[in-house]
């Protein structure tokens, strides 16, 4: 797979175009971006650009991938669909940042293995290194949710803190909304590829997703996607949230990391106070019920 690195028509800074880079993108292009056989294989072979090419010419026997993830690389690991992402990644005003960038956030090191091969932001990158506390939880807050989120939002970006959050709707946008309102710094963490959304990179922020552009959004990134902004947090918070909500990956994840999480937990007997209310009780998380609460978490 070759690509020029110097072709005009990406628009795209030849220092980015490495062939590490490269090859990281074809492989998020093959949808193994995660996998952590395939980081296993990187470290193998000395890089991901050595892997792919072996993946394709067949020498890829001293690589323990799965069937899947070695079909998935030939069939859609190309250059093809590399000059495509790089095209949009022009069009939209993208970056693409692997670990081996001084940018990359360390922190994600804590997903080990499953860390993503290449990020795609959009915005100021530098925002990713400084501390940021996730701000999460239902797509539809009641009252007492919207008050707390724009409290947070707005009291934790007053003592420079960085908030992040996903790019849906209900608690997250409202925190991201808050934040911005005070030119806070901010870092939305989108599952779908950020060419299919309006990014507000305003105020020192940054958009991520670990989904290359012109890719399709799946079960698998929305998944993923929660566990990113889990580990590009130093701490998180949960409000409101059911039983059923993806917010409570977001926490799980962040529990599972060791990472301090604390839980709103709202009026006793609310749905939407279910699941804060049920992960406080399975891992003993910090109610968190104001700012002070929020910046002493630990």
């Amino acid at each position: 797979m070759t690509i020029n690195a110097s072709s005009p028509s990406t628009g795209i800074t030849s220092c980015m175009l490495d062939a590490d880079t490269i090859a990281r993108i074809a492989l998020a292009c093959a949808g193994v971006s995660g996998d952590p056989t395939i980081a296993v294989a990187i470290e193998t072979f000395g890089g991901a650009a050595p892997l792919v090419a072996a993946v394709h010419d067949g020498r890829d026997a001293a690589a323990a991938l799965s069937p899947l993830a070695r079909h998935r690389v030939r069939a859609f690991a190309s250059a093809s669909r590399v000059a495509a992402v790089l095209n949009s990644m022009a069009q939209h005003h993208m970056s693409a940042l692997s670990p081996l960038f001084l940018e990359w956030p360390t922190q994600l090191h804590a997903l080990r293995g499953a860390a993503p091969l290449v990020l795609f932001t959009r915005g100021d990158v530098a925002t990713l290194t400084s501390p940021a506390i996730a701000l999460t939880g239902t797509a539809a807050p009641t009252t007492f949710g919207i008050h707390l989120a724009l409290e947070l939002g707005t009291g934790l970006a007053a003592r420079s803190w960085g908030i992040a959050a996903g790019s849906g709707s209900g608690i997250d946008q409202l925190a991201l909304k808050a934040a911005r309102a005070i030119c806070g710094r901010t870092i939305t963490v989108a599952a779908a590829s950020l060419d299919a959304h309006d990014c507000d990179t305003r105020f020192g922020g940054v958009w991520v997703s670990e989904l290359p552009p012109t890719a399709l959004v799946t079960v698998r990134s929305q998944r993923r996607g929660k566990h990113l902004l889990a580990a590009i947090a130093v701490k998180t918070i949960l409000v409101e949230a059911c039983l059923s909500s993806g917010a409570m990956r977001t926490a799980e994840a962040a529990h599972a990391m060791s990472r301090p999480v604390g839980a709103a937990l709202g009026p006793a007997g609310s749905p939407t106070s279910a699941g804060c209310r049920d992960l406080a009780a399975r891992h003993g998380l910090a109610a968190v019920a104001s700012i002070v609460d929020a910046d002493r978490l630990r």
